[in-house]
């Protein structure tokens, strides 16, 4: 298929999408390709649900001759133009609006021209062209668009997608791409969330936040998705939801915290830094680091809380017996004693946190611990077992313990279950990261606490398997993101309870969880995702068992997620899956497509059977690994997956052997001999051939708009449509029989 390259912008509103894409240079020689994009940068203003965008592209022409082309850029239903600018030879050149069947068979045309599904995604739009003449040969085009509109919000919640997945071989900027947004709202914003990408948030205050990605040859293989939610109260919950048929529904909740606080509304609390100042702290200068980081953390304290400093190594040092107020005085006092540190000696983890676990002070007050170390326990107790039973057992002040483990030396076993059985989270940081900035933006997260020991209670609706399982004290301008599994429906009161300076607060929201709601199926995977780490967490932190692990390997299955326990194999034969002891009953070998264009039939090879996603050796030997950089490794791939931070895309680009799998809704598609096939495909399926581009391939998709997604994925697909597998390919037929459309699209 034929290189590609397009740029889209999409909004989708909560409960009701409008889909809209950008700009496409398309040369009009029919044996060029669209030009690719050298950059691409988006700036979107959000001012109280009235957005604007101003799209900035360059496109590259590197062909060494002029070229004449047609910029498109389909314009949503309700949006005006505002600017629109493009420069030839020093002339400033106006656009034309076209309206939508004039539109339409300007991208059939296209479509059947450059063999590109990708311009699917402006079906059903106004177009916006122009004629561009000429495009400098080896030269650049910038074009630059301005439109606003007005955003939708549903039950508090605004959904913004800017849609750049394409099909076939991800589209790749040659330099960069960047999406800049400015979010103002007269009602508190509470949640900025992403599920798709790993932006940047700010939030300036509780009226403005700023969000940013950006990305050196980008590819665009993944829509970018951004949520965000105002409420009035102090905490905000905003309910989002995704259920079909007869199953469980799926939702996520998000909970926010006003970025405004007074300081007579902050908490205060007792903080105990215990650091580790061992030999092995001398490499890379990790002492020096974290010295640093030690210095900021206790710079950046409330007046009101307590503090205290715990150095240890083959002994144990306290800077003050017990916590001291975090007065100017003590400050001072405190980095003269983190100035005294040496690297020198073994570690003793188990009386360091000891001293640390049994220090006096006020009940009522949130107590939290920082542990970073870079090793193994080698002096004093030094059986795992036991510290983490010391650990639990001499915890009077529920103190919650965050661990910073630095380097592939330490023990996540270990500390893993330290942060677990007291509910605080490891965080781990390689050899050559930065501590200081791992410790110091978790000082930030915690400097004001708002609600310690939340509990959530969901009135009437069955809940199952919600994560994370145990909710985290809420602090100033963090958010907090579950997903879990409902059975009824209905509204509901949302009760969100816990202690305020040693008292009960409750906030009660009201929500809906309906019988059915096909919007945001993204959910349903990422609820997957996390409820994976969970449990691939709990064979770390207790051991391996056929339960657990046959739970993950089911799930891995059943929402298409790689894990550590699963891998995607493509092998020659069905001959050297049974050599490796895999069944393969769903994935026969079978010829779906002929041979492509140009090749002999009869010369062509034997398609391999789809992907088994099954156990493997490797991933077992690894999950067992208890030390060293393979442990450190899982350790932070489950830390992602509980985050969803794995699994939640469309593409996955990590490969096993020989196979490529995106994801399209609940389905999985493995790229076969030039073909995207179905992996719901059985042997024996009756075969539905459909020509690309003909009248029959345009007809479906007006009948199941739902399928674009699908046909977005190249000029050679098979999926299965009940018992049915339809095979889209250049042989195909042009027409399909009544019989055939009916059964198909009923």
């Amino acid at each position: 298929m034929m290189k590609r390259v397009r740029w889209m912008l999409l909004f989708l509103f909560a409960l009701q999408g409008i889909a809209t894409a950008t700009g496409m240079l398309i040369p009009k020689d029919p044996g060029i390709p669209p030009l690719a994009i050298r950059y691409q940068r988006v700036n979107i203003e959000i001012k109280n649900q009235v957005a604007t965008t101003k799209v900035e592209q360059v496109f590259q022409n590197s062909v060494n001759r002029d070229l004449e082309a047609t910029y498109i850029f389909p314009l949503p239903e309700n949006a005006s133009i505002q600017d629109f600018a493009m420069y030839i030879n020093g002339k400033r050149m106006s656009g034309e609006l076209v309206e939508k069947n004039k539109a339409r068979k300007i991208y059939e045309d296209i479509v059947r021209r450059m063999r590109d599904p990708g311009i699917l995604e402006y079906m059903g739009n106004n177009l916006f062209r122009i004629r561009v003449y000429p495009v400098p040969k080896s030269g650049t085009q910038k074009i630059e668009l301005a439109y606003s509109e007005v955003l939708k919000m549903d039950g508090g919640v605004c959904k913004y997608v800017y849609p750049l997945k394409t099909s076939g071989t991800a589209t790749r900027t040659l330099e960069d791409f960047s999406v800049a947004a400015t979010l103002e709202s007269k009602t508190p914003i509470r949640t900025v969330y992403s599920p798709s990408h790993k932006v940047g948030i700010s939030k300036k205050s509780d009226h403005l936040a700023v969000i940013g990605f950006e990305q050196n040859r980008s590819i665009l293989d993944r829509d970018f998705v951004l949520y965000y939610t105002v409420s009035e109260k102090d905490i905000g919950i905003n309910l989002v939801t995704y259920r079909v048929g007869s199953e469980d529904g799926y939702f996520m909740l998000m909970i926010s915290p006003s970025a405004e606080i007074d300081e007579s509304q902050v908490l205060p609390k007792d903080v105990c830094f215990v650091v580790d100042t061992s030999g092995s702290m001398q490499e890379n200068n990790k002492i020096e680091q974290a010295k640093n980081a030690l210095k900021y953390c206790v710079q950046n304290l409330s007046p009101k809380d307590t503090f205290n400093i715990i150095r240890f190594s083959t002994d144990v040092d306290q800077m003050a017996n017990n916590c001291l107020p975090a007065t100017e005085a003590n400050v001072q006092k405190a980095v003269a004693f983190i100035d005294t540190f040496r690297a020198a000696g073994g570690t003793c983890i188990s009386e360091a946190l000891a001293a640390a676990l049994t220090a006096k002070g006020k009940q009522g007050r949130p107590y939290n611990i920082v542990f970073m170390t870079d090793g193994k326990p080698t002096v004093g107790v030094t059986d795992i077992n036991e510290i983490v039973a010391n650990v639990k057992r001499a915890n009077p002040r529920n103190a919650r313990v965050f661990v910073f483990g630095v380097g592939y030396g330490v023990n996540t076993h270990l500390l893993d279950q330290i942060a677990d059985v007291s509910g605080g989270y490891p965080q781990y940081v390689k050899p050559d990261e930065n501590i200081e900035m791992s410790v110091s933006s978790f000082s930030n997260k915690i400097r004001y606490p708002v609600l310690a020991n939340p509990k959530l209670d969901l009135g009437k609706i069955h809940i199952r398997d919600m994560y994370p399982r145990r909710l985290p004290d809420l602090f100033k301008g963090a958010q907090l993101t579950l997903f879990g599994r409902y059975r009824d429906a209905g509204d509901v009161a949302i009760r969100l309870t816990g202690d305020v300076g040693g008292k009960k607060k409750e906030i009660v929201y009201e929500g809906t969880f309906p019988a059915k709601n096909t919007d945001n199926e993204f959910i349903k995977r990422l609820w997957a995702t996390r409820k994976v780490g969970y449990l691939l967490d709990e064979i770390r932190l207790r051991g391996e068992n056929p339960e657990l692990k046959s739970a993950v390997i089911r799930l891995s299955k059943a929402y298409n997620i790689q894990t550590p326990y699963t891998s995607y194999l493509v092998l020659e034969d069905d001959a050297a899956y049974t050599r490796h002891g895999i069944s393969r009953d769903r994935f026969k070998s079978r010829q779906l497509a002929p041979a492509q264009p140009g090749k002999d039939a009869a010369a062509a090879p034997s398609t391999p059977g789809l992907p088994a996603l099954e156990p493997t050796k490797k991933a077992e030997e690894k999950m067992k690994a208890s030390s060293g950089r393979m442990a450190f490794d899982m350790a932070q791939r489950v830390r992602k997956l509980k985050e969803g931070q794995i699994g939640a895309g469309e593409a996955d680009d990590e490969r096993e052997g020989v196979r490529i799998v995106k994801h399209v809704g609940t389905r999985t598609f493995v790229l076969v001999e030039g073909v995207w096939t179905d992996t719901n495909y059985k042997e024996g399926m009756e075969t539905v051939t459909v020509k690309y581009g003909s009248a029959a391939y345009f007809k479906l998709l007006d009948a199941k708009p739902e399928w674009k997604d699908i046909f977005l994925l190249g000029d050679r697909v098979a999926f299965v449509v009940g018992n049915q597998c339809v095979v889209i390919d250049e042989k195909g037929a042009e027409e399909l029989s009544a019989d055939q459309f009916n059964e198909l699209t009923r």
